[in-house]
């Protein structure tokens, strides 16, 4: 037996072990459980004695019915679509055909929550984790575990709610920590304009690989912090690009240098 015909023999295995696998979770609870140990029983039972008796044409007509896998399509329907759904819904095959959609929902979601901060002119400091998970500066604040949303953005900054001071930090698109305590850059700021929340915000990218997002309360102007560079005034538009390239395309490098290595 060639290497090619062993590959393909597994690969047949690998695929039928799945299916039944999938077909079994979705029908063991279920009345259909018994029919399915049934059907396989007659089958079985059926394909001896059609062998020992040599009916050629009952195996052919058997063989049409079974084969193409019809009758257990139309017994298990319910069943089959529910094992189907479930595979579909496999973490790992949701990440491989949905990663780039779900990137990009996250990055419009942050934009969006951005976008009311300016509009009520509240102030924010929103840290985004990289490969650092900032650990030190979570325990700081209120520690949460939260899908990023508007709504809970723009109730944390909320002027005189209990964690509007401070900063948010996000890691893994979630929010873990609010009213977080940031270290604050020491270096000399020309624009006077800027003040402890940008500080705070600047320190925290000059200290991690974050990227940060500053609100000023004052002006309803959006900055970006990342390692030293700080841009300020941006529209939602440029917002959007700079953080799927920050997020997505470094996450992407960083993964190859890691692999290459």
């Amino acid at each position: 037996m060639s290497l090619l015909e062993v590959l393909r023999a597994l690969f047949e295995i690998v695929v039928l072990w799945i299916l039944f696998y999938q077909l079994y979770r979705a029908i063991k609870d279920s009345r259909a459980a018994a029919i399915l140990a049934g059907l396989i029983a007659t089958v079985i039972l059926g394909y001896i004695l059609l062998e020992l008796t040599h009916a050629v044409v009952l195996q052919q007509i058997a063989g049409l019915i079974i084969g193409p896998g019809t009758l257990l399509v139309v017994l298990f329907q319910p069943e089959v679509r529910s094992a189907l759904a479930k595979f579909g819904s496999n973490k790992l095959l949701r990440r491989f055909l949905n990663q780039r959609e779900t990137n990009m929902n996250f990055v419009q979601t942050v934009c969006s929550s951005v976008s009311y901060l300016v509009s009520k002119r509240y102030g924010a400091l929103i840290a985004i984790c990289r490969n650092n998970n900032l650990q030190e500066y979570t325990s700081s604040g209120t520690e949460l575990d939260a899908c990023y949303t508007r709504e809970l953005i723009g109730t944390i900054f909320m002027p005189k709610t209990l964690l509007h001071d401070g900063a948010v930090i996000v890691n893994g698109e979630r929010i873990v920590c609010a009213a977080a305590i940031l270290p604050v850059s020491n270096r000399e700021l020309k624009d006077r304009s800027m003040g402890l929340r940008h500080r705070a915000g600047i320190g925290l990218a000059e200290a991690s690989d974050a990227v940060v997002i500053i609100v000023s309360e004052e002006t309803g102007a959006v900055s970006l912090a990342v390692g030293n560079v700080v841009q300020r005034d941006l529209s939602l538009e440029l917002l959007s690009e700079r953080l799927t390239q920050l997020l997505y395309t470094h996450a992407s490098q960083e993964h190859h240098k890691e692999t290459a290595h």
